[in-house]
């Protein structure tokens, strides 16, 4: 793995390194550790699909099993504390075995057994639970049924179709046994364990106390498998902006932060000399998105002169190299640099070949002119005659990097005589708008923790997310990836696809998003996981002078 996926306070990497402040360091000497989250419990079920949020993932992890984990060299590692193997041991019908240790139990002694892996299939396949209602399906309808061997303490999953991501499956188990308390299925998935703070957990902390706007508080679950946790508590503090977690962590009310990193708090950390601070790339990268079906932009010559004009540099240079100068350009909308599948290297630039993004303003005005294109006072008028309409951009508010993104586009398409409307929405009008379709040109982030299935939301036909594009050989692409069991025959399909989305010019690559992490000098363990799961994947681990 790349060096930019790794790296420590103060050092110079490939990193973005800030030096240490004055900060106060309430870890140090005490047998918890308090961590700063914008917000607090909305749905204590990890896989519904309100529950399935950033910051609800991050708190909830230390309190179930979960048979793989994220690393901080974006692989994927085998729990050994809850499992003893877990591999493909048939391929036709293809069936993975999960071998759960004796043991893996819950912190009430109920053993964790392959009910709870049948569970855990069954809310999360429509076929089999049409009324419950997860966060995502995929790979969970492929497979067929789930059988108990050894007493339960052998999962065979059977598959309809290979599946390539099986790994990523059955990321949260919930405990079979609890479920039967609270009524039916869609009972027990949607109301039981969405509205119930979980008396029962099979990690290595449960919940204490949760005060709702202020904190939730995790002990050490005794009756944890694994090794012994480093902290008798772990304390989610509820500080909504990055400013206040800045002024609580300065008084030595926090320990620990995890945001997206700025150039003024960055600034604010150098001068606290108590705490380590990390910024680095995570899995989750920012892209723009161009839409193809509709408006003016569904003209691939308009459309190309566009990509053409677009300086994707220019966009990184102010709006990433500020904040982490040295995470890389990303030209690939599949793989982030440095990304590799089992052992292969997975990421390629694909985009060079394309001839964009590159500022060329005298090119992408030929390209116009050569197809009809004319400028009256300025404006660009079409083949017809017809003033093209302002192309609608649309941007998070609360995201001052999509915002920036979306000013500077603006700027950069006004010498081709194309005006730009920017719609800076909430959250919740963003994300409907954007699935919609209801834009020319947005710029958004993207999860790639689950490879194939992250792409094909937004580009598959019968994608969660697409917004209208369609392609019949990005379709039997993503059907060959989501089949690969070989590493080498994914990222071969994966990256083909890639080379068809940036061609049909769809999506445009920025740059991996960084992410930040701040805790105290003498804690171990802490990582700045590139994962969507966050800081917690390893809480376990996590300890300090006592």
């Amino acid at each position: 793995m790349k060096k930019w996926l790794a790296g420590v306070c103060a050092v110079t990497t490939s990193l973005t390194m800030v030096a240490c402040g004055s900060g106060g360091s309430p870890a140090a000497g005490r047998t918890s550790i308090v961590v700063a989250d914008t917000s607090g419990i909305r749905d204590w079920n990890p896989l519904s699909a309100t529950g399935d949020t950033t910051i609800q993932r991050q708190q909830q992890w230390p309190l179930y099993p979960h048979p793989f984990l994220p690393q901080a060299d974006t692989s994927l590692k085998l729990n050994d504390a809850l499992l003893a193997s877990a591999a493909i041991t048939s391929t036709s019908p293809m069936v993975v075995t999960y071998k759960i240790k004796d043991q893996a139990k819950w912190s009430d002694g109920t053993p964790i057994t392959a009910a709870d892996f049948e569970y855990t299939w069954s809310v999360q396949n429509p076929k089999v639970c049409k009324e419950c209602k997860a966060a995502f399906t995929e790979g969970y309808t492929l497979i067929s049924k789930v059988v108990a061997q050894d007493g339960g303490k052998t999962a065979e999953v059977h598959f309809d179709k290979p599946f390539s991501q099986w790994q990523s499956l059955f990321t949260f188990l919930l405990p079979a046994h609890v479920a039967k308390q609270y009524g039916s299925m869609a009972q027990s998935f949607n109301d039981g364990f969405t509205k119930n703070q979980p008396k029962v957990t099979g990690g290595p902390y449960q919940v204490k106390e949760y005060q709702p706007g202020v904190s939730l508080t995790l002990s050490r679950n005794e009756a944890w498998y694994g090794t012994k946790t480093g902290y008798e508590t772990v304390v989610f503090r509820e500080i909504k902006s990055v400013d206040e977690q800045l002024t609580a962590l300065r008084n030595g009310e926090i320990d620990v932060m995890s945001a997206a990193p700025s150039v003024d708090t960055i600034e604010q950390l150098k001068g606290m000399a108590k705490v380590e601070t990390r910024v680095g790339p995570s899995l989750t990268y920012q892209h723009l998105g161009i839409q193809t079906s509709g408006g003016p932009l569904r003209d691939p010559d308009l459309r190309k002169a566009v990509a053409t004009a677009l300086d994707l540099n220019g966009i990184r240079a102010r709006t990433l190299t500020p904040v982490a100068p040295n995470v890389p350009a990303m030209n690939s909308a599949v793989y982030v640099p440095g990304q590799n599948i089992d052992g292969i290297e997975a990421y390629h630039d694909n985009l060079a070949a394309v001839g964009v993004g590159r500022g060329d303003l005298a090119a992408a005005k030929q390209i116009l002119a050569g197809k009809g294109y004319t400028q009256n006072n300025g404006a660009l008028r079409g083949p017809g005659g017809a003033d093209i309409p302002p192309l609608v951009f649309v941007t998070e508010a609360a995201n001052s990097s999509r915002v920036e993104t979306a000013q500077i586009v603006q700027q950069q398409l006004a010498p081709l005589g194309l005006k730009v409307a920017i719609q800076s929405l909430d959250a919740n009008r963003y994300a409907s708008t954007i699935f919609d379709g209801k834009f020319d040109l947005m710029v958004t982030g993207t999860a790639l923790d689950l490879g194939p299935i992250s792409v094909q939301q937004w580009y598959g036909s019968d994608g969660g997310r697409n917004f209208g594009y369609h392609n019949a050989r990005v379709d039997e692409l993503f059907a060959t990836a989501y089949a690969a069991t070989d590493p080498a025959t994914l990222v071969k399909a994966m990256n083909d696809v890639d080379k068809i989305l940036l061609a049909d010019l769809v999506v445009l690559p920025l740059f991996p998003a960084p992410r930040m992490i701040v805790y105290p000098k003498g804690v171990t363990g802490i990582e700045l996981n590139p994962s969507k799961y966050g800081i917690t994947v390893n809480v376990e681990n996590w300890a300090g002078a006592q």
